[in-house]
């Protein structure tokens, strides 16, 4: 890591041309630097307040802008922090930026803003990610997730069971300096209550998890069957775009086409792939093996037949394949505008009693129906309500469940009548994965890989 000693300077603003750009500088220097170039100097530059001036180069005016300075600690970053709001020209302020680096900056790294708010205390790790998170939200409950984790919820509820944790480890740690007293601070029986609550507060959290993962990333929709059932038709009426080649000859599509589609504020990741089946062509047989990864990895698997047509013994045993790659089969029964072929029995029986929708991609029929089920599928559920507490990321789920390992032999040692300094021990270890959680015990290779994804400028 670079020293927080710096003055850092970046861009805030997205690429590209605009209305206003805004460029961020924060640390010691900060104010200094911006009142070597700008034309009314530092006097005038009070805590929260905007003021208007030029930039100036050698005397030369480069662009008019207003200043604001956000004195440390209290700022986004815990130091000083000035923010020009200049012309959005990427030119302009390109140029701005070249000026004051030449005053004393250095261009910040990725997510380094948000770094120094995490290092100086101003937010924990999981709200640093949730900045992150809130600058990609695509959707509703994206951005919900997001918010109730920057509002420190998840935080909250970590706090919540390492404060418990804390307080058995000290009553343990007495135990151990007091040994030979033979002096008991924590009972038994209070020792293995405290550690179940908390073990019941981690399978909360990690019963969350595929609901929480499904609001930030999306819910992965893998559209799947034999060539020619109109596989690629039921992609473009539902994104209501021709994203994929429509054609009356089999193996068209061969590579993975992917869009994305909001069914009520929740993102679903549309991916259509080669029609299944066997093939000597060696492009096409890779084609069938990325659908077929496509099937296995999906959270819901739209499994589309054709109506008008009879069920042939391959297709059969391709339904079985499926249902044993991912058991999350959706059937779709597509041309519906055609007479139907496959009798209500013969599908009922092939997809093992779940609900067959009838489609046609041709003239909408069934549609509004599929997009509905998809709503209401169990991954989706509602959006995440006022301050509710959801597991979003997995790395957040793996050290939940680190944690609650830990517990559970905690649990078992206590109540085996173990050595308090086994139980000691695993509290311990919970402690540790819980802190990865919000930055307390987290490894510096760690940090980087978090905040070298953020944005330059955040």
């Amino acid at each position: 890591m670079n020293s927080q000693q710096d003055t850092i300077v970046a861009i805030a603003t997205p690429p590209g041309t605009g209305g206003v750009a805004v460029i961020r500088l924060s640390g010691p220097r900060a104010v200094p630097v911006v009142g070597a170039c700008l034309d009314i100097g530092v006097g005038r530059l009070k805590n929260r307040h905007a003021v208007h001036g030029w930039i100036r180069e050698d005397g030369e005016p480069v662009d008019e802008v207003v200043v604001t300075r956000f004195q440390g600690p209290h700022s986004y970053t815990g130091e000083d922090v000035v923010e020009i709001g200049c012309h959005g020209g990427p030119y302009v302020s390109r140029r701005i930026v070249e000026l004051l680096i030449r005053h004393g900056a250095r261009p910040a790294r990725p997510g380094e803003f948000t770094e120094r708010a995490f290092l100086n205390g101003r937010m924990d790790l999981s709200q640093a990610e949730a900045v992150a998170d809130l600058i990609r939200a695509r959707t509703e409950a994206s951005r919900r997730a997001a918010v109730y984790q920057l509002e420190g919820k998840l935080s909250e509820r970590i706090r919540q069971v390492r404060d418990a944790l804390i307080r058995l480890c000290g009553l343990l740690e007495i135990e151990l300096d007091f040994g030979e007293e033979d002096v008991e601070f924590a009972s038994r029986e209070e020792l293995c209550g405290e550690i179940s609550a908390s073990i019941t507060l981690c399978d909360g959290l990690l019963e969350s998890y595929e609901r929480g993962r499904a609001c930030r990333e999306g819910v992965r929709v893998a559209i799947t069957g034999s060539p020619n059932v109109g596989k690629s038709s039921l992609l473009n009426v539902l994104i209501e775009k021709d994203r994929a080649i429509v054609t009356e000859h089999p193996g068209t599509t061969r590579d993975i086409i992917e869009e994305v589609l909001d069914i009520a504020g929740v993102l679903f990741i549309i991916s259509d792939g080669a029609g299944l089946r066997e093939s000597d062509d060696p492009a096409e047989r890779e084609g069938v093996r990325r659908a077929e990864s496509r099937i296995r990895s999906a959270d819901i698997v739209l499994l589309v037949l054709d109506g008008s047509r009879t069920l042939l013994p391959e297709e059969a045993r391709r339904i079985r394949s499926v249902l044993t790659m991912n058991p999350n089969i959706l059937p779709v029964l597509n041309k519906a505008d055609l007479p139907r072929r496959i009798t209500e029995k013969d599908a009922t029986d092939y997809f093992e009693g779940r609900d067959i929708l009838s489609v046609s991609a041709k003239t909408g029929q069934g549609i509004p129906e599929l997009v509905r089920r998809l709503g209401e599928s169990a991954l989706s559920g509602a959006l995440p309500r006022e301050g509710e507490v959801l597991l979003t990321r997995a790395r957040h789920f793996h050290a939940v469940r680190t944690a609650r390992e830990r517990l559970a032999e905690a649990g078992r040692a206590a109540a085996a009548g173990i050595s308090q300094e086994f139980v000691a021990l695993d509290l311990r270890g919970a402690l540790d994965a819980l802190g990865e959680i919000t930055g307390e015990t987290t490894a510096e290779e760690i940090l980087n890989g978090i905040f070298s994804g953020f944005c330059v400028g955040k």
